[in-house]
């Protein structure tokens, strides 16, 4: 039986929902926010059903330089504290090489992804679009850490997250939106804005349920 996007779309809300729901219930906190990374492989999953036109050579080797180089850039910035600042991740990020999770590079990946398809709706402008993008994945990040400390997911030193995190930020989606550009990777996908969104979202409402717990 073939499942319809508009029904995908409903269970990956209704997912998430549940997610919200369980992380905010004290008795379940721990146990829902140990199944981030499962989250993140259906998201994987998701995006690579709906991912068109195909994966050839060059895209495959571009989208594994962006999770290799991203995971590493966070291992010298866990190891260093200069990239992106002070921190450490928690448990809740799955397994960890180097004191850094491995999925870390995926989640990168999706986001250069899913901003990628939402800059292309955004704006028809080729440069305009290089600019959007890396927007986009820093107003995601101002919002998930907000929620990251609450989900175990990373602590700062000192409890704040410098100014320096975001900048990072900046420059790194940047350099992998120019990556992709300028190896004329080209592509489509209608799950990303929904991922994108729906997971934007959640971590809106956790930032939320945790200011008024605190």
């Amino acid at each position: 039986m073939k499942i319809s996007f508009k029904s995908l779309v409903i269970t990956l809300i209704v997912f998430y929902i549940v997610g919200a729901t369980g992380i905010i219930v004290p008795e379940t906190h721990h146990a829902f926010s140990n199944l981030i990374p499962v989250a993140l492989i259906l998201n994987a999953i998701l995006l690579t059903l709906f991912h068109r036109p195909g994966i050839n050579i060059r895209t495959t080797l571009v989208f594994l330089f962006i999770a290799f180089f991203s995971f590493f850039i966070e291992v010298a910035g866990v190891k260093t504290g200069k990239i992106f600042g002070s921190y450490s991740y928690g448990d809740s990020l799955g397994p960890k090489i180097l004191e850094t999770p491995v999925l870390i590079g995926l989640n990168w990946l999706m986001l250069v992804y899913c901003s990628k398809v939402a800059s292309d709706r955004l704006s028809e402008n080729s440069t305009a679009r290089i600019i959007i993008a890396p927007f986009l994945m820093v107003i995601y990040d101002l919002v998930l850490e907000q929620s990251a400390p609450g989900l175990e997911m990373w602590h700062w030193s000192g409890g704040s997250v410098p100014v320096k995190n975001y900048l990072a930020w900046f420059i790194l989606a940047l350099l992998f939106h120019l990556i992709v550009k300028y190896c004329k990777i080209s592509f489509s996908n209608k799950m990303a804005i929904p991922v994108l969104v729906v997971q934007f979202l959640f971590f809106v409402v956790l930032w939320i349920n945790f200011m008024l717990t605190v």
